[in-house]
């Protein structure tokens, strides 16, 4: 990810506009095109070659943030190694040794001191088995300059433009002390991703919303902390491209830069920000993919909905597979425990019976090492499956098990607890704000125009 000083950007009435590249100009595609046939080009050399050559071609180009900033991204793409035929430390330690028992080691023979440095090299060659060429390059190859670039997947010039584009936001939210976030209805798995992320870098966080209309998130920064926190910043960086998977959403940060001073810094889905992480498309497995066909195909009253409730565990946060919705107002939930570690499964059991859910069936794939005295604690209806999941059994265990709702309220004593308005990642201490005056009402929207955010050059 790119540091602060090579950020782009302008500061107009309070808000921060970031200055990102045309992804369609031929100039920073060439440029693009220059920076990769250099790390191409230093393939099984040392990292301090390829950064002369890159300090080289910066000398006739006066864009350094964007020709840094493209390197920096392709460091990502690179793999460096220490290349050595004798641990470094080790050959160190012989030549410190073997200078020590023939000091001293001169570079001209005389009377008195007969070895000469290349003589000594020989000697110490032939002592430990390896080439003087050898010696030379290992003796300090654990030096970062001094490692040698093993791999490189070169991407297109393309992807790295839009990438570069990327980072640049990230950077922006090093030092963030509050993200706004409202996400519009998307598809589950967008959802779903963007739940995950926020949980993986345990970020604070405050939800609300509901699979239908949509979730306002708001995620404490960096910058709200007693001490700013580096880790915290790359985590909340590391988040965004998980968001950006979403179709329909739109973004505003408070920054702290320039002596503690506040600005906005907004972004939309219509920025033409390209995630770099895969897309989660709309079924995690294949066994997903397939129940769901079998399902369309089969004659039933019963509706099926992928992902439609988030289920709030406190410290983390269950998303059944699928719902079943009835006409009438039933409503059930499903859960796939398929092919995973032992490690996978214990943790899922462990959400089931968190999670309480009457109304859920759970299917069990039978080469899992479980069995039905493993689910006794976990209510619901539970169906092992060999192959394939047969669509017409788990209908029978949604009849079986479905909850009447009215209203989108659950009629029953004991409910299961989705996320309409609840704060999860927070022990909701005194000084959060009212949820009752979340500051969301209308998407805020820039004024803007593509040169505005777009350094367009061709």
């Amino acid at each position: 990810m790119l540091s602060s000083e090579l950020l782009r950007y302008q500061i107009q009435n309070e808000q921060i506009l970031v200055t990102y590249v045309d992804p369609q100009s031929e100039e920073y595609l060439q440029m693009a095109r220059d920076i990769l046939d250099i790390y191409a080009a230093h393939r099984e050399k040392t990292r301090g070659k390829l950064a002369a050559a890159l300090e080289e071609y910066e000398s006739y180009n006066t864009n350094y943030r964007v020709t840094r900033g493209f390197a920096k991204i392709l460091e990502g793409k690179s793999e460096f190694e220490i290349v050595s035929a004798m641990e470094p430390e080790l050959l160190r330690e012989q030549i410190f040794a073997f200078s020590g028992t023939h000091h001293p080691i001169v570079t001209e023979a005389g009377l008195t001191h007969h070895m000469t440095r290349d003589e000594a090299v020989e000697s110490l060659s032939q002592q430990i088995g390896i080439s003087v060429e050898q010696i030379f390059s290992g003796m300090y190859a654990d030096l970062e300059e001094n490692r040698v670039m093993t791999n490189f997947e070169p991407p297109t010039p393309e992807w790295l433009l839009h990438r570069y584009n990327v980072a640049l936001a990230q950077a922006m939210l090093y030092r963030a002390s509050e993200l706004r976030i409202r996400i519009y209805r998307n598809i589950p798995t967008k959802y779903k991703l963007v739940f995950k992320f926020i949980k993986f870098f345990r970020l604070i966080h405050v939800v609300t919303g509901n699979h239908q209309e949509g979730y306002h998130i708001t995620l404490d920064g960096p910058a709200s902390m007693f001490r700013l926190s580096l880790k915290y910043g790359i985590q909340m960086a590391l988040f965004l491209p998980a968001l950006l998977h979403c179709n329909r959403w739109w973004m505003e940060a408070d920054i702290v830069i320039n002596k503690g001073r506040r600005y906005i810094f907004k972004l939309a889905d219509d920025f033409d920000l390209q995630s770099h992480y895969k897309d989660p498309g709309e079924f995690d497995s294949k066994l997903e993919r397939a129940f769901a066909e079998k399902f369309a195909a089969t004659k039933t009253e019963w509706i099926l909905e992928r992902e439609a409730d988030i289920i709030d565990l406190k410290d983390t946060v269950m998303i059944p597979d699928f719902a079943f919705v009835h006409p009438d107002g039933r409503r059930a939930l499903m859960e796939i425990v398929g092919f995973w570690t032992p490690d996978y499964l214990k943790k899922k059991l462990d959400k089931l019976r968190r999670a309480e859910l009457s109304n859920m069936v759970i299917v069990v794939s039978d080469k899992l090492n479980c069995s039905a005295e493993d689910f006794i604690d976990i209510p619901g209806e539970v169906i092992f499956f060999k192959t394939r999941i047969l669509v017409n059994e788990v209908i029978r265990g949604v009849e079986r098990c479905a909850l009447k709702t009215e209203n989108g309220k659950w009629k029953t004593e004991h409910p299961p607890q989705p996320l309409p308005i609840d704060v999860i990642g927070h022990s909701s201490p005194p000084e959060r704000k009212d949820l009752k005056n979340f500051p969301f009402q209308t998407p805020l929207r820039a004024k803007r125009s593509k040169q505005d955010f777009c350094d367009k050059k061709s």
